[in-house]
């Protein structure tokens, strides 16, 4: 095992600063959220803190949308309790938004004049091309992007992002919010038949000419907003998949029709009872389904990408002035480096200890059918292989996987994090815990266990070796690996080091390890 190093005593470790913080204020047609973020100037936003109601601003409206004086009352309530938590958290600045339900009511200058006097509070009514630059904003920030349909089904409406080549090229506000549909279409409780076709028809129509606008067919599709989530952790509880977080969560269309067929039989009293789904939305969430049918049917998708992240993450980014969109390795990177700042761990060492392994990826990538996923891996594997010493040095590499696995990574799907989180804790020469090998099954594969194996030992190799400044090469058909040191290794390295990666390496590797003298 790795102790302290002599040769980093002296290096200045990124210690944690004061953060810096910002509040999002978000009232929409069913829910209004208040978040708190923890800022960095790395282009990184963390929530910390987030506070929920349901005021349901979009429900009682008129034929021409008005709010109701109900809603409004209930509107204000929430606001008056952001603004108290506000006040709690000390928040130096707070960004207050409404969506669908005030902008489309004829009474919504005057709710927020309203909500103004009563909390202090100065709604901005977005329109429909702010909300999607938003929710884009969001999802690009945790993923890179490329050809790519954003949507966020909102209570009233639904944004829809045609992304190409990673930019936002066209969005769209549609009024398919799961609240409207269901006042509008579903009358009966389960809903008949007959209102279900109707519904579907209607979405159909809605979509078909929208997604042709968009080019068609060959998306990826990401999607966020309150029913896709609830719909994520619902499966997940049904399916006792092995991660909890509904953020990378991969839903097929399969598990989508599942639970049409499964919650379209219930009524309301019961669907509250399904985990996931809950009583904010069990009287909206069928429309809502049918919305998400008819639209992975019209893009081709088998599966929804569900986010995490959206308009208030996209809000915030904005005011921080993150620069959007950005590659894997960059959002990657860019996360591990809010890490080091919360967790006070040596990202320079990381870095350094990273430029070594990827010499070794780069040699070995051909031979075991390396690609970009498991690059990426290695990277935030090395990057944060030593975070965990901020929890407990002697078992800092267990601690450190646990920090991959928990602490927002964006830039990496779910099978990438469990893979860094692994190659982390084998660098210190353990074995992955059985636990592990049963639990991520429906993730992992064995191909990825030898992956994570194999790079374990390459990241303990580029550790070992990193003070000397190692040269790699491989000869003899690939099968003798050759070290060379650009610094005097004799002062540099420990005496033991040959030892230590000589066997793991040939063992893992299938390769001879030779030591190039001088």
């Amino acid at each position: 095992m790795h102790r302290a190093r002599l040769a980093d005593s002296g290096r200045e470790r990124d210690r944690a600063r004061p953060a810096s913080t910002l509040g999002v204020i978000d009232i929409g047609s069913n829910t209004a959220r208040f978040v708190a973020f923890e800022t960095t100037a790395a282009g990184t936003v963390r929530a910390f803190y987030e506070g929920k109601d349901v005021p349901r601003l979009g429900s009682g409206t008129g034929p021409d949308e008005r709010l109701s004086e109900e809603a409004i009352e209930r509107g204000i309530l929430a606001v008056r309790r952001f603004a108290r938590l506000v006040r709690d958290l000390e928040l130096p600045r707070t960004l207050a938004v409404a969506t669908s339900a005030v902008r489309d009511a004829p009474n919504g200058p005057d709710f927020v004049r309203r909500v103004e006097r009563a909390t202090g509070v100065l709604l901005r009514v977005l329109s429909g091309a702010e909300e999607a630059r938003y929710a884009y904003l969001g999802v690009a920030s945790a993923w890179e992007l490329d050809h790519d349909v954003i949507f966020d089904l909102g209570g009233g409406s639904m944004q829809l992002v045609d992304v190409r080549d990673g930019a936002l090229r066209n969005s769209v506000s549609l009024p398919l919010g799961a609240l409207r549909l269901s006042q509008r279409f579903l009358e009966h409780d389960p809903p008949k038949h007959r209102e279900l076709e109707e519904l579907r028809t209607h979405v159909r129509d809605t979509l078909s000419s929208v997604l042709e606008a968009f080019g068609g067919k060959g998306y990826r599709v990401h999607g966020i907003g309150g029913t896709v989530r609830s719909l994520a952790r619902a499966a997940i509880e049904l399916r006792q998949y092995p991660i909890g977080r509904v953020h990378g969560y991969p839903l097929y269309s399969t598990e989508i029709e599942a639970l049409s067929e499964l919650l379209g039989e219930m009524p309301a009293e019961k669907r509250r009872a399904i985990p996931g789904i809950g009583g904010d939305r069990a009287d909206v969430v069928l429309a809502g389904i049918v919305v998400l049918e008819e639209l992975v049917r019209e893009t081709g998708a088998d599966r929804i990408v569900v986010a995490g992240t959206g308009i208030r993450d996209g809000i915030a980014l904005e005011a921080i002035g993150a620069k959007l969109p950005a590659s894997a390795e960059v959002l990657a990177e860019r996360s591990a480096t809010a890490a080091a700042r919360s967790f006070a761990f040596n990202l320079d060492h990381g870095r350094e200890v990273a430029q070594a392994a990827l010499s070794l990826f780069e040699l070995f990538a051909p031979r075991f059918d390396w690609g970009r996923s498991e690059r990426l891996a290695l990277l935030v594997a090395a990057w944060m292989h030593d975070a965990g010493t901020a929890i407990d040095l002697w078992q800092h590499a267990a601690h450190s996987a646990y920090l991959i696995q928990n602490y927002p990574i964006w830039g990496l799907d779910q099978r990438e994090v469990i893979l860094a989180a692994m190659i982390a804790y084998l660098h210190e020469g353990d074995d992955v815990p059985s636990t592990w090998k049963r639990g991520y099954l429906p993730i992992i594969g064995s191909s990825d266990l030898d992956a994570a194996r194999r790079l374990g030992v390459v990241l303990e190799c580029a550790e070992l070796t990193k003070p000397g400044r190692p040269r790699f090469s491989l000869g003899s058909g690939g099968r003798v690996l050759t070290v060379a040191f650009s610094a005097a290794a004799d002062t540099a390295l420990s005496s033991r080091w040959p030892e230590k990666i000589r066997k793991p390496m040939e063992r893992a590797l299938d390769i001879e390890v030779k030591v190039r003298e001088g």
